[in-house]
Order: C-alpha cells, then sequence, then structure tokens
C-alpha cells in the first residue's frame, strides 16, 4: 500500500512540475489563449464589483496584465471572447481607477496606445445582478424556476445502457457550452474534453479505469475530462484541477440530460500507469492529468436505471454561527 502511494505522489509531483515551468514558457509564449491574463482580468472584475471600491486597486499586476493583453491583440490567433473580455474589463478599470497612481497611469497609456476594439451593446464586463437575466438571454439561456432545474436533477441519473446510434456532434458541442459556463478558480476553467466516437478508440479508453466491466464496450461516445496543470504559477493549485473540472462535468452531463441523452460518470483512480496510458494514446502533455470519463448515448428505453436513494438535507447542511 505504502508503496502504491508513493508511486501516485511521485507522478503528482511530476506532473506538477510539469505543470510549473509550462505556465512560465505561457506567460511569453501563447497566442490563442492565456491563463495568467484570464486570472489577472478575473481578478480585476472582483475589484470592480466590490460595493466600496477603492479608487487604486491591482497596481501589483496591471502593467503585466496589459503587456499579456497587448501580446494577445497584436497576434494573430486570438480566442475573441477572451481578447473582448480583457478589452471591455481594462476599458472598466482605467475609467474608475485614479490617475494619480503612476504604475496605473503608465499601464493605461500602454493600454489607450494598442488599437481599439470598438464599443459592443453588451460589454463582456461586471452588471448588476437585476442584468443577469438580459446576459442569460442574450447567450441563448431560458430562465428556469427552481421546479423545473429539481426536475432536471433528477432526470440525470447514471445509465449504462445505449442505443446502438452515433450521438450527434451538435448535442456534445451544446453540452460543452453549458459545461464552459461552470465556475472555475479565476475563470482559468484547467480541463480539455476529449471525445472518442469510434469503436476503436472508445475501447482503448474504456478499457484503463476500474469499474466499466459490462457496459465500457457498447459507449456510443466517450469524452475523456483533462485537466491542465499548466494553468498554475504554484504548487499549493495543483488539486484545483479536479475541482474545476467535476464542475464542469456535471454541468455536462447536465447538458446531456436536457437534450435527452443519458451519460455515466467514470471515476477514473489515481494509477499512474493508467495516467501515462491515457496520455499516449490521446497524445497528452506530461502536465494533462486525466479527472474522469464520460459515456454518452441515447438510453435504451427498456434499460435499467439504479434508484441510488440520495441522502437527506438535513445529514449534509450543518447551520455553523
Amino acid at each position: 500500500m505504502q508503496k502504491k502511494l508513493s508511486a501516485a505522489l511521485r507522478a503528482e509531483q511530476r506532473a506538477t512540475l510539469e505543470g510549473l515551468a509550462a505556465f512560465a514558457a505561457h506567460k511569453t509564449a501563447f497566442s490563442a489563449t492565456s491563463p495568467l491574463l484570464r486570472r489577472n482580468i478575473h481578478r480585476l472584475e472582483k475589484g470592480l464589483c466590490m460595493p466600496e471600491r477603492r479608487d487604486i486597486f491591482g497596481t501589483a499586476f496591471i502593467g503585466e496584465t496589459v503587456a499579456l493583453y497587448a501580446r494577445l491583440a497584436t497576434g494573430q490567433s486570438a480566442e475573441q471572447a477572451e481578447l473582448r473580455w480583457a478589452h471591455d474589463v481594462l476599458t472598466r478599470y482605467f475609467a474608475v481607477t485614479s490617475g494619480s497612481d503612476e504604475t496605473i497611469a503608465a499601464a493605461r497609456k500602454a493600454f489607450l496606445d494598442l488599437p481599439a476594439l470598438g464599443s459592443t451593446s453588451a460589454p463582456f464586463a461586471p452588471y448588476t445582478v437585476d442584468e443577469l437575466a438580459t446576459y442569460a438571454s442574450q447567450a441563448g439561456a431560458a430562465q428556469a424556476d427552481y421546479a423545473a432545474f429539481l426536475a432536471l436533477c433528477r432526470g440525470r441519473r447514471s445509465q449504462r445502457w445505449f442505443e446502438d446510434r452515433p450521438v450527434e456532434m451538435a448535442q456534445i458541442e451544446a453540452a460543452t457550452a453549458a459545461a464552459l459556463q461552470a465556475p472555475s478558480a479565476c475563470n482559468r476553467q484547467p480541463y480539455r474534453f476529449y471525445c472518442a466516437t469510434t469503436r476503436p478508440m472508445i475501447d482503448r479508453i474504456a478499457a484503463l479505469p476500474l469499474g466499466t466491466a459490462g457496459f465500457g464496450d457498447q459507449l456510443p461516445a466517450l469524452i475523456a475530462v483533462v485537466g491542465d496543470l499548466s494553468m498554475y504559477a504554484e504548487p499549493r493549485d495543483r488539486h484545483l484541477i479536479h475541482i474545476d473540472a467535476a464542475l464542469a462535468a456535471m454541468q455536462l452531463m447536465l447538458g446531456f440530460t436536457a437534450q435527452g441523452l443519458g451519460s455515466v460518470p467514470i471515476n477514473w483512480p489515481d494509477i499512474p500507469e493508467n495516467h501515462q496510458a491515457l496520455r499516449e494514446i490521446l497524445g497528452l502533455a506530461p502536465h494533462q492529468v486525466p479527472v474522469m470519463l464520460v459515456g454518452i448515448g441515447h438510453p435504451k428505453a427498456d434499460s435499467m436505471v439504479a434508484y441510488s436513494a440520495k441522502r437527506e438535507v438535513s445529514e449534509v447542511l450543518s447551520v455553523v454561527d
């Protein structure tokens, strides 16, 4: 047992060190997206949302943030949503912060010297709670009441028996769009979804985790949720890939349920050999860590679903004063 634990901890250490090195390299070598820029812009947003906002804040990283934005803005392959978000938050930041601070003044000048993106009717910047419904509807979301939401949650059950027909890629993309709305630390979204839809690839991946006997060989589609440790500059954050990826995976599965599809979350034990095997299958970097798998398909109408009685609210909710 101690030998297995030591091997798992050594593997985690190697992946973490690889992630730290990749993070450092990404500071000056990125094109489409920057995890550090996303983190810094989110930190500025939190400052902008403070009820009693100060005239001077963010001085420790505003220069770095503008430099990262400049690199993204002057590149050729920037993710447009990230670029717009960074631009609009920086615009709001410089509009409300004091010009008396030299650090902010220098960053403001550097930002204003860059080509402007122009304005939009709905800026990608902090907004009030009263405006939340408007922003959600603009993104194509419908406002649901609690009863409908609870029914959706109850309708999401682990389903393992599926019809022998493919899942439309449009449905997978729609569920992924829902997953991307999940919260993550400093909005870094440190994960990727690798979707297998062919029998040989599904079988290779499904054979790796424990607990897929009897159903893993008939999944119409399978998603590997993979964490990315290159999003972090500190070893203390290494476990965030599991938290953030799990939050996204839950919304991914709810997205499938809302479209009439079935899904099954598949546990991924912390076995270094299995991590490496999936890295080789998918061509992953050493700092990419498998978190879990999700099987997907059109459930058979006559297949059985475990009742899985859930605990009472009183058993899990503790009020502390």
